[in-house]
């Protein structure tokens, strides 16, 4: 169910304050963001897409700039976890903007009542720390209001020792953000199929060293016939060696499977000691 935020009072927001935190801090809750795609009106493109690594979570992404930004960093293997839509407590936000000389967001309509302020992605990386990315569109970035806003989430991250990156529209809007939106469903190769993808991927770059200016099509035809799998199943594991490093192209080039595999820059990746 939706949130509602007619006639806001600081006991309904703090409950759910409450159940966003319980899901942070235990791990048989599974995680529940701020805000849901269900609780926030908008023009824009909203998007609910699987976890990267928890079977049966579902992120909620509020922007085509934040399924990019989250395409990124479920793809950046330094990343372990992504918390997004995460919220920052009324007790550092409140203190933080009378610090700032800046008004604290409140609901429209409401008694002044404070709003939960929510920064777009926190994540863990397999080191421990932790990275917070807000995102926002190159323009809105640079309105004084989105500044006060965005120097709380600042003044909050640095409080918490969490590192602060601003990622803009215009960093996200790149090929490689739609290269990796089309690869995402192939990203797992299901246990079942792991044997065989290790067989394709060994023949993929054999018919690859015979002719790397062939078309990437026809060559992901040769393995696949080679390797006993249909066209469709060549194709699944090939997105999904490339999701996972297991073979390498230029990220600036559109993965248009007509064009010759040299042209995309598909190499097999080598681990640098």
């Amino acid at each position: 169910m939706a949130k509602k935020t007619q006639r806001m009072d600081l006991q309904r927001q703090h409950n759910w304050y409450v159940a966003h935190r319980l899901s942070l801090e235990f791990e048989e809750i599974m995680y529940d963001p701020f805000w849901r795609v269900e609780d926030v009106r908008s023009s824009g493109i909203k998007t609910k897409i699987a976890h990267f690594s928890t079977p049966g979570r579902v992120m909620h992404l509020l922007s085509q700039n934040e399924l990019w930004m989250y395409l990124d960093l479920a793809q950046n293997s330094d990343i372990v976890e992504t918390y997004e839509q995460f919220a920052i407590p009324l007790d550092f936000s409140l203190p933080i903007a009378k610090e700032l000389g800046v008004k604290h967001p409140v609901y429209i309509g409401s008694q002044n009542v404070p709003i939960i302020q929510t920064i777009d992605f926190v994540s863990i990386r397999d080191d421990g720390t932790r990275v917070a990315h807000p995102v926002k569109q190159e323009s809105d970035a640079l309105r004084e209001r989105t500044m006060e806003k965005l120097a709380i989430q600042e003044a909050y991250c640095e409080l918490e020792y969490i590192d602060y990156q601003l990622t803009t529209s215009t960093e996200l809007r790149t090929v490689k953000s739609e290269s990796l939106e089309a690869m995402y469903r192939h990203r797992n190769v299901n246990p079942f199929l792991k044997s065989a993808f290790e067989v394709w991927l060994s023949n993929f770059l054999g018919c690859l060293s015979d002719d790397r200016h062939d078309r990437a099509s026809n060559i992901l035809e040769r393995s696949a016939l080679i390797s006993g799998v249909e066209y469709q199943q060549a194709a699944s594991f090939f997105y999904c060696a490339l999701w996972n490093d297991r073979l390498q192209m230029d990220w600036k080039k559109r993965l248009k499977l007509e064009l010759p595999a040299s042209d995309l820059g598909i190499h097999e990746h080598v681990l640098v000691a």
